[in-house]
This record gives C-alpha cells, structure tokens and sequence, in this order.
C-alpha cells in the first residue's frame, strides 16, 4: 500500500517530465534531477552535520580510550558530547535512507507505463489485462501485465480490443520505451540482448566516479583512512553494478544519472558551508598523510618482518623476551639488560616495531633483535609466546591487541616502569592486572597497586622494590659531566604533550612577564605537538623576534637544554622528575587541567606524585598566577641551596636504591629464569 502510494506520487511527476520532453529516457533523466533538487535542503542539513562529526572526532577518541572498562559511562559522555555538538549520528544515514523507497517507487512506475506514463483509466487498464490474458491463455504478474500488454499491441502480435478508445490506442502505439537502443523496461542479462549490459557497467563507473569525487572533497572522506576509501568505494562498485542486474534498465538509467548528479551538489556544498571554515582540513590531511608514510614503511619492511618472525619462533629453549614499542624506549631496558649479559649466558630475544630501532646496531652476541610491528605478525607472537620471562613498559596488557601466551601459561610477565608519574593517575584502571611482577621505582608506585589490588580485589602482584634505572643512568652521566654555572639564568618552558597545556592556556603570558628580564628564557614545546601545530610555532617565533632573551626552540636536532636549566617551568610532564632529581634544581609547575586516564583514581589511598610533590620539588601555581612568575623566579634562584637539599632529601624519600637499580632488576631477572629451569 505504502509502495503504491508512493509509486502513485512519483508517478505524476514521472507523467508531467514525459509531457515536457516526450522522450522516456530523457524524462527519467529529468526526473532525477529533480529528486535532487528536492533533497539538497537536507544535503545542507547532512553537510553541517557531517562537519560537527569531524570536529568532535578527537573528542570521542578520547573518551573511548578514557573510559575503555566503563562501557556504561562511555554512552553517558558520548551523548553528552553529541549534544554539545548538536550532532545527531544517524542524520547521516537519511540521504541513503530516503533512495530505497525512491528507488522501489520508481520500479512500480516502470512496471506501469499505462496508469503513471500515459495515464490511462484503471479501469480500462483493468479490461486489458483480462483481455490479454483471454487472449494468451495465461497469467501475467502485476508487474509485468502492462508492458506485455504495449508489446502485443506495438508488434501487432494480438489485434487492438475493441472498448480501447483511438486516444489510447494511440498512446500505446506511439509510447516508446527505448533510449540509445535499449529497452527501459527491460532487466540486464547475460543470457539475451546484451546491450543492456551497458546499464550496470555503467552503473559501477558511475558508483566509482562518485566515491572517487567523495574521497577528494567531501569533509567525512577526507579524514577516513585509505583501507576504508577503498573499501567503501569497492562496495559502491560491486552493489551498483549488481543492483543493476535486479532491476529494469530504466531504473538502472536513474541509480547512472543519481551517481553523476551528486557530484555538483557537493562542489556547491563545499562552497557554501566550507568545511575548511570549521574544520583543520590540512592537519587532517597532514594526518592522512602521516598514515600513508606509516603503509609505506610497513609496506617496506614487510619481508624483513615475515623473515624476523619466523627467525622468533626458530629459537629452541627460549628464556627471555623483551618488547619495545619503538626505539627510544631501549633506554628503559638497557641497564638492566646489560647487567643479564655481564652476569649469565641468558640469550635476550629483543623484540621491537621500529625497524630502525638502536638495538640492531648493537653488536652484542647475548642480544638478537626482531622487527615485528602489525598486528598480523605481533598478534599471534604474543598468543603462541613460549618463553621463561617477557619484559613489557606496555600497560593494558591482555586488554587490547598485546595478549598473555595461550601456548604457555607460566612465562612471568614483568611491567618494566618507564616514568616516575603516578600509576593510578596515568595508567587506566586495571592497567597492570594482567603482570605477575612490577618493577617499582619507589614507594608510591608500590604503595598504588597494593591500595588497588585491595580496592578491586584483585590478585596481588610481585612488587620488586628495584628503583629506577633511567634515572641512575642519567645521574651517572650528569656526574660525569662538568657543568659550568650560567651567568645568565636560563629558565627553561618545557609543556607536556596533552589538551590545555602550557602552550594553549598561558605561554603568551609567561613569555610577556619575563621578555623583559635579565633571564634567558627557551621554550621547547613537546616535539609532537610541534609536529601538529607548527603553524602555532610560527606565530610565537614572528611574536616575539625582536626579544633577545627568547628563543623558541623547534629544531630538536639541537642540544637538549634541559640539564643545563636553572629552573624548568612544565605542567603535567614527567621530565620534571628527572630534571628535579638529577640537577637538584627547582621546577614550577602549572596547573593546567590534569591529563587523567583513570577516572576512579581519587578512589586509590595514596595521593599520586605527580599532586604530592609538586610543591615539594619547587612551587605549583595555577594558570592565573602566572603573571608571578618573574618573583617567583627570582625568589627561586636565591633560594637555590635550599631547594637542593630539599629536592635530595625528596629523591632519597621517593626513589628505591638510588645507583644500584641495575644490579637488582638484572639479579632479579636472572634468578627468576633460573629458578624456572
């Protein structure tokens, strides 16, 4: 009935384009053209929304990581946002939506040329159904009744019955239903008439011409990745040209012309909603782009890759694994690695997802590096891992793609700390559920999973009291080092990488308190947003080039200055710890908004250390005290002997085994894959 309605409604305008163009073909042309122009009010509605869907984008991708064990709140904050937005994600789908019941009205039409092309009476078409039936001894389907009836009556196969008036006698006779040689009303087939297979090739050009235009203009195809341009566009391909198949030509000739006819509309939407307007079209092209380089490289060292995994799982009797999620986090691993090596025959089997990771350029005969990065080679090398030991900094294990051994239940999955910053406040719930053992680099860490494991009931994890190697190394080389006073105070502007940090809320206003000072002031911002928002840079740098005494600092192929600071202002990131610990100068810390990925942390008892020893390790302010800043500053480095020993006393409180974190994580290694033999 709905369809009959429809078909009905369609039908008169089907009828009023073939008055106008007295050509079958040309008036289902016209007729889709004119479907166009009715729904391009919604194609701006659906432009506007797909822009909201792309700015909130970073948004959800946060809170799906944010709240990745908490499925219930993830909903809540997502129809929050969509709210916030006003984007309504199934306002998308209306376009597509609203084809089928256009596409299944326009078949009913072309089924009945009599009642919605030549509007003849029902009635009448109602006596000529039973008259060709008489006529022919049979049956004939409603949807194909009238065509067989203008068949008969064109080709003079049954002689005209006599209640048919002249009028519509001559309707008939003079309806042609061909265009460029095809039949309209005809459904393609490889069996007869094979002219119309043109229809659904076609059809599949047509499709492929759409998605082609899409994937280069419109604002949602744009940020989607290669793998999903192509496959969206394989599918377009493969349906149209297989509905083509289902349907008669001339329903084919409108899905032809529909493809086609989308095309301007996005052009015109495009330039009057511009997305560039609304949304950073070049950094998510830059992203894009970033995507291919990493195809590219993966693509590159794909044979290397099958060749190293298969080499893995050659090794008979294996004792040690490592994983590295790319090459800087080797420095995490080497003191202690290097320990194993001087004190057993243990063989280390070092796996890693950078290619040009520094482990391959160490020639040490106890360490065999591998590069295995996609998940169709690191996947199934964790699941069949048969070792004795597997040392990870990766957290969420089990949670995600890195998953325990299936193969062997016993190997000893130790987290390795690669950061001083609190657990509970950094790491997810239940990030470290999955290890056996945890390496901690003081008591705050150890005193985080023992609340944690105690608030979940959890199974208690093996604490091992090591410190933190990272820390030794560097105190060791500043040590070493000679260090020559500054003459001018160099304060240095170091931000974390992360929403709302120092560069977004207040470097312009730390920067103005201090340009006209007697103090040497280098902001280097985190190299990832550099490489994000360079344009950001290129402002600051044009700001504030005629002040001598700053120096935005983007090219990190230069020294880092950090150990040579006389006081680092930083927000959130955990080179505070370093510097404070290794220098035994003061750092101001901003309290910008907290990067949390752990939104039950306040239920841990112990205060996190990024909170507890801010003030500890020098003075905290808050955003709008930064015009202080330039006192403060000041009173710091007046103070300098006292916050040194204050900081030492804080290290001493708050770091395990200060020098001798090497020995006892490498100790520890050992015996335990002794112990397992």
């Amino acid at each position: 009935m709905i369809i009959e309605t429809l078909g009905t409604l369609l039908g008169w305008i089907m009828r009023g384009c073939f008055a106008v163009t007295k050509n079958y073909g040309v008036s289902i042309i016209v007729f889709t053209f004119l479907t166009k122009i009715i729904l391009f009010p919604l194609s701006v509605v659906t432009q506007k929304n797909s822009i909201k869907m792309v700015q909130l984008m970073p948004e959800e991708n946060a809170l799906r990581i944010k709240y990745v064990d908490d499925k219930d709140k993830l909903a809540d904050e997502r129809l929050a946002l969509y709210k916030k937005y006003k984007y309504n994600p199934m306002l998308s789908s209306v376009p597509l939506l609203l084809q089928i019941p256009l596409v299944l009205g326009l078949v009913y039409v072309i089924y009945r040329p009599l009642s919605y092309v030549l509007g003849i009476d029902g009635g009448v078409i109602e006596q000529l159904r039973q008259w060709l039936e008489t006529s022919l001894k049979t049956s004939f389907e409603d949807s194909v009744f009238q065509t067989e009836i203008i068949n008969q009556i064109q080709n003079g196969l049954l002689s005209p019955p006599d209640f048919l008036s002249p009028d519509n006698l001559s309707k008939i006779q003079g309806l042609n239903m061909h265009f460029l040689g095809i039949d309209l009303a005809f459904t393609p087939t490889f069996k007869e008439n094979y002219i119309h297979l043109i229809i659904p090739a076609l059809s599949g050009i047509s499709a492929w011409l759409l998605c082609y235009v899409q994937n280069k203009i419109n604002v949602l195809q744009v940020t989607a990745g290669n793998f999903n341009k192509i496959a969206t566009t394989v599918f377009m391909i493969a349906f149209s040209t297989y509905f083509a198949f289902l349907v008669p030509s001339g329903v084919g000739l409108y899905w032809i012309f529909g493809n086609l006819f989308a095309i301007p509309p996005m052009f015109l939407l495009n330039i009057i909603i511009p997305p560039k307007k609304y949304v950073d079209l070049d950094y998510l092209n830059k992203i894009n782009q970033q995507r291919i380089e990493k195809e590219k490289v993966h693509k590159k060292y794909k044979a290397r890759e099958k060749e190293d995994y298969k080499k893995f799982f050659e090794v008979q009797n294996m004792e040690l694994m490592v994983y590295s999620e790319q090459s800087g986090f080797y420095k995490y691993f080497k003191d202690m690695l290097e320990y194993v090596c001087e004190h057993s025959e243990i063989q280390i089997h070092y796996v890693t997802s950078d290619p040009n990771d520094v482990v391959f350029t160490l020639n040490n005969p106890k360490l065999h590096p591998y590069y295995v990065a996609s998940d169709q080679y690191l996947v199934p090398l964790f699941m069949k891992l048969d070792c004795k030991m597997c040392l990870l900094t990766v957290p969420d294990l089990e949670k995600y793609h890195l998953k325990r051994s299936r193969l062997n239940k016993n190997i000893e999955y130790v987290f390795v700390s690669h950061g001083m910053g609190s657990t509970a406040l950094t790491l997810r719930k239940g990030a470290l559920n999955w290890y056996d053992t945890v390496f901690c680099p003081g008591p705050d860490t150890f005193s985080e999973i023992r609340d944690a494991e105690e608030l979940y009931n959890t199974p208690k994890k093996r604490l091992v009291e090591t410190g933190y190697p990272l820390i030794d190394e560097m105190l060791r080389e500043y040590e070493l080092s000679e260090h020559t006073p500054n003459k001018i105070p160099k304060i240095l502007i170091a931000p974390s990488w992360q929403p709302d940090n120092i560069i977004d809320l207040c470097a312009e206003k730390i920067l103005d308190s201090l340009k006209n000072t007697d103090y040497e002031i280098i902001l280097r911002p985190h190299p990832q947003q550099v490489r994000h928002e360079p344009e950001k840079f290129e402002v600051f740098k044009d700001k504030y080039k005629d002040c001598k005494n700053i120096e935005i600092q983007t090219d990190f192929s230069s020294n880092n200055p950090i150990m040579e600071s006389d006081i680092l202002i930083t927000d959130w990131s955990d080179i505070s710890w370093e510097y404070a610990f290794v220098t035994k100068r003061p750092v101001i810390f901003i309290n910008t908004p907290m990067k949390v990925m752990n939104p039950e942390w306040e239920k841990i008892k112990t205060t996190p250390i990024n909170i507890s020893l801010r003030n500890q390790l020098g003075k905290a302010l808050e955003v709008e005290q930064v015009g202080e800043i330039s006192e403060i500053i000041s009173d710091m480095l007046a103070r300098r002997e006292e916050f040194s020993t204050q900081i030492n006393n804080v290290f001493h409180e708050h770091v395990y085994n200060i020098g001798k974190s090497k020995k006892l994580c490498g100790k520890y290694i050992i015996k335990s894959i002794q112990s397992k033999i």
